[in-house]
């Protein structure tokens, strides 16, 4: 863990590249995590997808000094006030509070677009992200399924 505190925005299309970096960077249980598969083979597209910010997208990252440490965003479903949240952090910056603040920035910028509700599909076996959720601010639901874990948050 690096000693400066990192700096929450935006994300935009000039992260695109960090985003990418970031991601490569994964090991392979990280990967799974975020992914539920290996790290995705056109990571470029992940980079733009995650750097696009309309009405329905969002994407905050967490930045020591000039690197990218950390991303959360969310996509709105269509026709409701709940949006389907995303969350991954560097392995050496993992637990250190970094992803509480990425989840806090995100939930802001949400509720400013009307949205009352984060979900998300958490592998039963990832604990750290239980931990951060039991450990929010942020009342939440979790429902079982299938090896994983159904996550409503209420904003």
């Amino acid at each position: 863990m690096s000693a400066a505190a990192p700096s929450v925005r935006r994300l935009g299309p000039d992260d695109q590249e960090a985003i990418r970096g970031l991601h490569a960077g994964m090991d392979a249980k990280d990967s799974y995590y975020r992914f539920f598969a290996t790290v995705p083979e056109n990571l470029t597209s992940v980079g733009a997808a995650l750097s696009r910010d309309d009405p329905d997208h969002c994407a905050v990252g967490a930045f020591v000094e000039d690197r990218l440490v950390g991303v959360a965003n969310f996509v709105t479903l269509a026709g409701t006030h709940t949006a389907e949240v995303a969350l991954v952090v560097a392995h050496d910056e993992q637990e250190h509070g970094i992803g509480t603040e990425l989840l806090r920035k995100l939930a802001e910028l949400a509720r400013e677009r009307g949205i009352q509700h984060f979900v998300a599909d958490v592998m039963a076996a990832n604990s750290k992200m239980m931990r951060l959720l039991i450990e929010s601010e942020f009342a939440f639901t979790a429902q079982r399924c299938d090896g994983s874990i159904r996550i409503g948050v209420q904003l």
